[in-house]
C-alpha cells in the first residue's frame, strides 16, 4: 500500500527483535550498559553515499527561528504519554490498572478523564484525543489498533468535548488545527483508509487523500516540513508551499525512520539486507553516517542546554547520544522507585524539558504494563524518580 506501509512494518519487525533480544539478554544489558559506542567512522565522517542526480542542486541547509517554530510546530499523538511544555509534568494513561487519563507533577498525580482514551497530545491547555465508547478495538498486537472519535480536554477545567465524529487511529495537532488518519484492520475484507484536517477556525474538516501530505506523517523544522516523494523526501514550506529535495534515494534504495530532533534530521536508507543511518544538519545540509542504532529510534531533547540528546534501543537502559561527538551510551537507570520491577522494558520517551518521561513494559504488549515512570537525566547518568506501579503498590498494599 505504498513506501510509507512498507517502512512501518520494517520499523515494527525492526522493534519486535530489539524487545525480544532485551527480554532475552538482562545479563549482558547490564554488563554493556557502562560501554560507550563509537562509530567506526567518527574520525573522517563518511560522506553519504547516496547521490543527488544530475541537474538538482545541492541541499545548503535552511533557516529556522523561533516565530516559525512556534507557530509551525506540531506535536504527534502518542498512545501513552504527553508532556505538558508549559506547565511542566506529563499526562499518561494508566495501562494495566483502569486505563484512565491522568497528570503527574513534582511527585503527585491526579485523575483528568475517566475515560479510557488514545493518542494523547498536548497543546495550549488541552489535551487531544481519540475516544472509543466501547473501549473494544484496543489489540496489543496491532500498533496503532484502538480507533475512535476525536475528542478533547480542558485541562483546568476538566471539561472533555467531541470534536468530530469520524474515526481515527493517529492523530497531530499544530496551532492551526488537528490531522487525523484512519486505516481498516488487517483482517477486513477491504482495505480502507481515510485523512483528513480538522480547522480550529473554521471548525470544519477537509480530506487529505495523500498520506505524505498528513501532518501524522510529517515532522517539522521551523516552516518546513517533512514530504516523501518519488526519488527521495523535500522539505516543504508552508507558506509558500515550495519544496525542497534534501534526502535523494539511489536505485533499490528506502529511506526509512526521518526524524528531526536539536536541528538535525536522523533517517536510514535500506537496500536489501544493508541498513545505514545518516544525519543531516539542516542549517548548513553537512550529511555523514552514523552509528545505525541511533538512526532508528526517535531523539529526545531535554532542553536546549544540554549537549546530550536520549533515546531507546531495547531494554531497561536509556541511550545517551552525543550529536557533536557522534557517540552513544547504554545507561541504566540508577535509584529505581520500583526496584523489585527493574526487568522492565522502556518502550517510549517524552519529556517536559526538566525530566524524560516512558512507559516501561515486560516486553509483551500494555497487557502486562508495568507503569508510568519518571526519569532525571543528569548527563550521562539516569536516575529513577516515581512510578505509577510503586504508587498503586502503596495504595492497595501489595
Amino acid at each position: 500500500m505504498g513506501k510509507i506501509f512498507k517502512i512501518v512494518l520494517i520499523a515494527y519487525c525492526f522493534l519486535v527483535v530489539q524487545v525480544l533480544l532485551a527480554g532475552c539478554s538482562k545479563d549482558n544489558s547490564a554488563r554493556d550498559g557502562q560501554k560507550t559506542y563509537v562509530p567506526q567512522n567518527k574520525e573522517t565522517p563518511e560522506i553519504k553515499e547516496t547521490g543527488k542526480p544530475e541537474g538538482t542542486e545541492e541541499f545548503k541547509g535552511v533557516e529556522w527561528t523561533k516565530e516559525d517554530e512556534e507557530k509551525y510546530a506540531i506535536y504527534h499523538g502518542s498512545l501513552d504519554i504527553c508532556a505538558d511544555r508549559d506547565n511542566g509534568g506529563a499526562y499518561y494513561v494508566n495501562w494495566g490498572y483502569d486505563n484512565y487519563l491522568y497528570y503527574w507533577k513534582d511527585g503527585k498525580r491526579k485523575l483528568v478523564l475517566d475515560k479510557w482514551v488514545s493518542q494523547i497530545c498536548y497543546m495550549d491547555g488541552m489535551v487531544y484525543c481519540i475516544y472509543d465508547k466501547t473501549g473494544s478495538t484496543y489489540d496489543y498486537n496491532i500498533t496503532p489498533s484502538y480507533e475512535g472519535i476525536i475528542c478533547s480536554v480542558n485541562v483546568k477545567t476538566g471539561e472533555f468535548k467531541e470534536l468530530l465524529p469520524v474515526k481515527a487511529k493517529e492523530l497531530a495537532v499544530c496551532k492551526e488545527g488537528l490531522y487525523y488518519y484512519w486505516l481498516t484492520g488487517p483482517d477486513a475484507e477491504e482495505q480502507k483508509r481515510e485523512g483528513g484536517f480538522y480547522s480550529f477556525g473554521s471548525q470544519e474538516v477537509s480530506k487529505i487523500d495523500d498520506f505524505h501530505e498528513n501532518g501524522v506523517s510529517q515532522e517539522r523544522y521551523g516552516k518546513y516540513a517533512t514530504i516523501y516523494r518519488e526519488g527521495g523526501c523535500c522539505l516543504k514550506n508552508l507558506e509558500n508551499g515550495s519544496e525542497q529535495p534534501f534526502i535523494y534515494e539511489n536505485e533499490n534504495e528506502e529511506v526509512a525512520f526521518i526524524h528531526i530532533c536539536a536541528g538535525r534530521c536522523y533517517y536510514r536508507v535500506l537496500d536489501g539486507d544493508s541498513r545505514k543511518g545518516y544525519v543531516i544538519n539542516l542549517k548548513n545540509g553537512e550529511t555523514h553516517r552514523i552509528g545505525s542504532p541511533i538512526s532508528s529510534y526517535y531523539l529526545v531533547q531535554l532542553n536546549e542546554d544540554t549537549d546530550f540528546l536520549y533515546t531507546i534501543t531495547g531494554g531497561g537502559s536509556i541511550t545517551v547520544y552525543n550529536p557533536v561527538k557522534d557517540t552513544y551510551k547504554d545507561v541504566d537507570i540508577k535509584n529505581a522507585y520500583s526496584s523489585t520491577h527493574h526487568n522492565y522494558i522502556i518502550e517510549e520517551i517524552f519529556s517536559d524539558g526538566r525530566y524524560l518521561y516512558a512507559i516501561a513494559g515486560n516486553g509483551i504488549g500494555r497487557t502486562g504494563i508495568v507503569g508510568f515512570v519518571v526519569l532525571k537525566p543528569d548527563g550521562e547518568e539516569i536516575s529513577e524518580v516515581w512510578s505509577s506501579l510503586e504508587y498503586d503498590n502503596k495504595k492497595n498494599k501489595r
